[in-house]
């Protein structure tokens, strides 16, 4: 029995079993999204992570059950069940399935109405049904049906999201062209389990998912994580500050000097006590070495006795409403690139590296958040690690990392001025010279823009819950002496020799292997960059080449920007990375009609013209909305929108669209010249 209800209302019987897709078909259950329930609005991000887990699972072994989470339900009078909670992650599986149709899955996602499952007849139903959004329905329906264009508004999350799931599968730098997709199919269908909990047929349903919305969250892994590291250090005796330490770093979407004081009741004054002396904005280093400085507070706050308190009117005075903190902090509103487990895991494989010189890459751990506690269990019991001295110098590199991380790698920021919109950028502390009581993080005014776009671009085009290229990116950042030119360098050279050669291992011990390697020793191939970028492999091309590419074609926008106007000219130097997932032929695969431009000839044989327009040189990168926005237009329509928008979808998009129209030779150049844009950058 389980108390769904509050205000002492009755207590409700629940009863929860174990189900799985198969399990779901079998016994012909369907399911209903109720009108109270939001529409779908997982993004990339969520879908990326949670095929990224179903992925790794079925790798490590594939006949163990996968626990997807729980969904409660209530049956109905349509002989559906109404999703009251977990209808996001139902959904995302549901289109994931939807797009495998295979291994049992396109049973899953329809039904064959009010049939038996092995009738052969044509009335197909979704198993899944959106309440009063009939739109909804139309839109997984296997007939076809025009929507309005404020139905496909609303539809958008879902349509990104069946974009996003097909990218991930097509696409071959996510490791997943090596799977069995039948079997991976079947994986999904017989082995992920989900806890279905059902609610009487009376029950309230809008009061129950209220109170289910309401409620507190559980213990997060890396707070049950900070827990057992401490306890190996009950009897150290700077075990409190090692917690500040963890507190001030676990909270990401924050410049870490700013959480420290809120963890550690510091006044900004107390932590950067150096007035500004120059005609100029002073610039602030965090402590990297941030023991002595909690030392320095606790010896201070020791030092005050109570008989001193009641006996110095001054002291009172000094301290009213505690202790003031007049030091003024300016910070736009920022948001991490990745989250507090990824940071320890990628703190971990550094800690390892440092600790166990010969350890093989196949040995190091994984960034893997779901197992984020096991994980750290397997590494600390390994005996050079098991002591209390090694839990505190894994608290200290953390720290260092965290410190870092916010000096040099980039964050999402918040423009307020520009309908709040987020961009990469690096941002560096300064006490301001105007005022010696702010102190503020603004981007540095010697320009780190290629080294932001370089991040972005990596950022972008790699597994999100991964980020595998950070692991040795983050180590070369604590040496000594290192600054933003020879790290941007570094990183220049880390990426081409990670992503520009034929990989041969998995990218966890790829990341291992780099970091007992030097700049001077990375490179890329540009043979096998030519070769991969001759393919025709249509919408099966990976999105860093694109990425990579107009990251290369803006270090040289010099050579493309000299004869354009001065708005597009602006539009080149100011460009960014954007989440992009939608390989778009150029010239369309379904041909118009009236399309005099084409890549191939009418003469050609199917295979001949499939294989021109699957040229990398006719393809771009866009957002799926941008994609649909294209559709099957002619190209002059396309260049007309394009030039229309006054926006740079990519980079690769205006060289393309500077041409008047689009036939094979054209396209043969461009693909010719952008190869050569590699080439060039490969060998310099």
């Amino acid at each position: 029995m389980i108390d769904l209800l509050e205000n002492n209302e009755q207590l409700i019987d629940i009863k929860s079993e174990e189900i799985t897709l198969s399990k779901v078909v079998s016994n012909n259950l369907r399911f209903n999204i109720p009108l109270y329930q939001r529409l779908y609005v997982w993004g990339e991000e969520q879908i990326n992570t949670l095929l990224g887990d179903i992925k790794n699972a079925f790798l490590t072994d594939p006949t163990k059950p996968f626990f997807l989470g729980g969904i409660v339900v209530i049956k109905n009078n349509k002989k559906q069940f109404d999703l009251i909670d977990g209808q996001q992650r139902f959904t995302t599986l549901w289109l994931i399935s939807k797009f495998l149709n295979r291994g049992g899955l396109e049973r899953f996602t329809y039904t064959n109405g009010d049939s038996t499952a092995n009738d052969k007849s044509n009335n197909f139903d979704c198993r899944l049904h959106f309440s009063v959004r009939d739109f909804a329905n139309k839109y997984f329906s296997k007939h076809n049906f025009i929507l309005t264009n404020s139905e496909n508004e609303e539809l958008k999350a879902i349509s990104s999201a069946e974009k996003t799931i097909e990218t991930y599968f097509n696409n071959d730098s996510k490791e997943v062209e090596n799977i069995n997709l039948d079997k991976l199919s079947e994986y999904i269908f017989k082995n992920i389990r989900l806890i279905a909990t059902e609610m009487p047929v009376n029950t309230d349903e809008n009061k129950v998912f209220e109170a289910m919305n309401n409620r507190g969250v559980q213990l997060q892994q890396h707070e049950i994580l900070k827990s057992r590291l401490l306890h190996r250090l009950q009897h150290y005796p700077d075990r409190e500050k090692y917690a500040m330490i963890w507190d001030a770093c676990s909270v990401m979407d924050e410049y870490v000097e700013k959480s420290l004081k809120d963890t550690a009741n510091f006044t900004w004054g107390e932590l950067f006590p150096d007035k500004v002396t120059e005609n100029e904005d002073k610039y602030e280093e965090v402590p990297i070495d941030i023991l002595p400085k909690l030392k320095a507070f606790e010896e201070k706050e020791d030092s005050i006795n109570l008989l001193k308190i009641i006996s110095d009117d001054k002291f009172l005075e000094a301290n009213d409403n505690s202790k003031e903190d007049k030091t003024q902090y300016s910070s736009e509103q920022v948001r991490s690139i990745i989250t507090f487990p990824m940071l320890l895991l990628h703190t971990l494989r550094i800690f390892q590296f440092k600790k166990f010189k010969n350890l093989k890459p196949e040995e190091s751990s994984e960034v893997k958040e779901k197992n984020l506690i096991k994980i750290f269990e397997d590494a600390f019991k390994n005996e050079t690690l098991n002591n209390e001295n090694e839990v505190a110098n894994f608290f200290k590199l953390l720290w260092q990392v965290r410190v870092r991380f916010d000096k040099y790698v980039i964050k999402w920021v918040t423009n307020p001025d520009s309908n709040h919109e987020e961009t990469h950028l690096i941002k560096k502390l300064y006490k301001s010279k105007y005022k010696e009581t702010i102190s503020v993080r603004r981007v540095s005014p010697d320009t780190n823009e290629k080294f932001a776009l370089l991040q972005s671009m990596l950022y972008h085009s790699q597994e999100l819950i991964t980020q595998y290229w950070l692991t040795p990116f983050l180590n070369k950042m604590l040496e000594d002496h290192v600054d933003e030119t020879i790290l941007f360098k570094y990183l220049k050279q880390l990426d081409n020799d990670m992503f520009c050669n034929e990989r041969t291992v998995k990218l966890k011990e790829l990341s291992f292997s780099m970091l007992t390697k030097d700049e001077t020793e990375m490179s890329g191939n540009v043979d096998f960059v030519t070769a991969v970028l001759n393919l025709k492999n249509g919408t099966k091309f990976a999105s860093y080449w694109f990425y990579k590419l107009d990251f290369i074609l803006w270090m040289n926008r010099k050579e493309f920007i000299a004869y354009k106007t001065e708005e597009l000219k602006k539009l080149w130097e100011n460009y960014r990375m954007t989440a992009k997932n939608s390989v778009e032929h150029i010239c369309p695969q379904t041909q118009n009609s009236h399309d005099y431009d084409l890549v191939y000839n009418v003469s050609d044989s199917e295979e001949v013209k499939k294989h021109k327009l699957d040229d990398f040189g006719n393809l771009v990168l866009l957002t799926s909305s941008m994609n649909s926005e294209y559709s099957n237009k002619m190209y002059a329509v396309k260049r007309t929108e394009f030039i229309k928008k006054k926006r740079l979808d990519s980079l690769k998009s205006d060289i393309i669209f500077e041409k008047n129209n689009w036939n094979y030779q054209n396209m043969d150049d461009h693909r010719v010249m952008m190869i050569e844009q590699f080439s060039n950058y490969l060998n310099n």
